[in-house]
């Protein structure tokens, strides 16, 4: 189980001791080969981006997901949309919850065309899914309720997508969330005043949650 720490911003994270982190990093494969082989799809691997501010592809493993889709409660008004969205693994557990739509947006093409491609033959889906080729910077959040992140660029572009979503706050009241896994720039999502960080995971010892996760809900007026 991952361990509550104070709520902080600050990125405290350091790799466990090399037995355990192998052992439950083994463990997370398997389960997540089963996933995969379930769905019908495959977004194991990572990728490099040609795209200055975009970090290295990745995601977290099945079972965090799961866990972060869990805690969040999802219902059939949540628009979940994941940043970053590479192969399409966590817009592909999200359309397994009753939820209105699940979107992933992704700038680099190559990966795009495999989350399509997997979009073909995923089987057990509860919610619709679909993918965007574009820009974070540039998508329209007006419907989005949960947005998910692995670490997916820089602070020039995070900076450019919560002015994007305030305007959209503002423009259209909600709930609204963000999820952050390998928050290294939590601290710019926390600086903004309508923005409270409500909870986060530390992976302990021998947690299956192999990166902390940041929990974000937004102040403003739902209504």
């Amino acid at each position: 189980m991952s361990q509550a720490i104070p709520l902080s911003p600050e990125y405290r994270f350091t790799f466990p001791p090399f037995f355990p982190r192998y052992c439950t990093t083994l463990l997370n494969r398997a389960i997540d080969s089963f996933h995969e082989k379930r769905l019908g799809i495959k977004t194991t691997g990572g990728a490099g981006s040609p795209h200055p501010d975009a970090s290295h592809y990745g995601c977290l493993a099945y079972y965090t997901y799961y866990k972060i889709f869990d805690a969040l409660g999802l219902d059939k008004k949540d628009v979940v949309v994941d940043l970053g969205s590479g192969k399409g693994r966590p817009n592909f557990i999200a359309a397994q919850y009753p939820i209105k739509e699940s979107i992933g947006v992704e700038i680099d093409p190559p990966l795009h065309a495999v989350s399509v491609a997997n979009c073909a033959t995923l089987r057990e889906a509860r919610a619709p899914v679909r993918f965007v080729c574009q820009s974070a910077t540039d998508f329209n959040y007006d419907d989005t309720t949960v947005i998910i992140m692995f670490h997916p660029f820089g602070g020039e572009t995070l900076n450019v997508v919560l002015a994007r979503i305030e305007d959209s706050l503002k423009r259209k009241p909600r709930e609204f969330r963000i999820v952050y896994g390998n928050p290294m720039l939590s601290p710019l999502i926390a600086a903004k005043p309508w923005m409270q960080l409500y909870d986060a995971w530390n992976p302990g010892t021998w947690s299956r949650v192999k990166f902390p996760v940041h929990f974000y809900r937004s102040t403003m007026p739902t209504s």
